[in-house]
């Protein structure tokens, strides 16, 4: 039956949750004493050289009612000053990405789990390890999850010159460390949106407003990361969100059927650094992309006028 008007623009509306700002300051707060307790007990770091700052769907204002989750980075920006000349060129070469204490490392897992640790104390309940983040749970005042990414910074030299930053982080699957590239995401993403007159974005809130709905109602779309949903849309052509008609339902049928029958070898993730595709934390399968699009149009020829409310049942 299609979507109506009304629910396209409830579900493609910009949310401001009166929550995230309290919820911030309050994780930020914890995390600075965190950071000073950690900091005495692996005294390898500064905790005045550490970045706390929210990233994600928070940050690049792609979430939706049915958000819960919010990612802070607690970014270490700063490494310890070592005299080059003492040095092997195995440590120097080490120090560009841990902090090198002549005998020992301290690294982005070491980090991890001294913070985890000193963050369980502060707020006396139990926080997961994630793959790569800290996950503390709701409670009390706190309205959202919060998934805690600590990293280091990077440098990262292009094959083609020049250099970009980028975030060390520790996966704990495959017990080694990788580079995320949030900062890229966030510039690319901004730039689409712009490119197309807020459009990209109003994409990425609709499609996972879909996937929220269809897992309250029927189940139809199978549960899907937003960041996904975010780099499988970043990949459509700019052209594809622009309509004569300049009605969104014409959009979203252009882009989805552009989708349903584009090739995605070289489809890549928002920061334009990785492939999409992969086994590791953070990439995608093609099949799963494939059933997400077939999900989707599934559920747009299912889609009842019942549902035209139900975006509003959060306000």
């Amino acid at each position: 039956m299609g979507f109506s008007e009304e629910f396209i623009r409830n579900a493609t509306a910009e949310v401001v949750s009166q929550s995230v700002q309290p919820d911030y300051e309050f994780i930020k707060n914890v995390l600075k004493q965190a950071l000073v307790n950690a900091a005495r007990i692996a005294p390898y770091f500064d905790p005045n050289d550490v970045s706390i700052y929210l990233q994600g769907c928070y940050a690049c204002k792609t979430n939706t009612r049915f958000q819960s989750k919010m990612e802070v980075i607690v970014e270490v920006t700063k490494t310890r000053e070592y005299d080059y000349d003492t040095m092997t060129r195995a440590d120097m070469k080490m120090r560009d990405n841990f902090f090198i204490d002549f005998e020992h490392y301290f690294d982005v897992k070491r980090f991890k789990d001294a913070l985890a640790n000193e963050i369980t104390k502060l707020l006396h309940v139990d926080v997961a390890i994630g793959t790569t983040t800290i996950l503390v749970p709701s409670f009390g005042n706190l309205q959202h999850t919060i998934d805690i990414f600590p990293c280091f910074k990077y440098k990262y030299f292009r094959p083609e010159g020049g250099s970009i930053r980028a975030k060390l982080v520790f996966d704990e699957n495959i017990e080694e460390h990788f580079l995320m590239f949030t900062n890229l995401h966030t510039v690319n993403g901004n730039l689409k949106d712009s490119m197309t007159q807020g459009n990209f974005k109003r994409m990425v809130r609709f499609m996972k407003n879909l996937v929220a709905i269809s897992a309250r109602e029927d189940g139809i779309i199978h549960a899907i990361r937003g960041y996904y949903i975010e780099c499988l849309l970043y990949n459509v052509p700019n052209e594809m969100y622009f309509t004569t008609d300049g009605k969104f339902l014409s959009v979203f049928l252009k882009v989805i059927n552009w989708l349903n029958f584009a090739s995605m070898d070289d489809f890549v993730c928002q920061n334009q650094i990785w492939s999409l595709w992969g086994s590791a934390d953070g990439f995608w399968y093609q099949g799963a992309a494939r059933q997400f699009i077939n999900d989707v149009i599934e559920f747009y020829e299912a889609f009842p006028e019942k549902r035209t409310e139900i975006i509003k049942e959060d306000d």
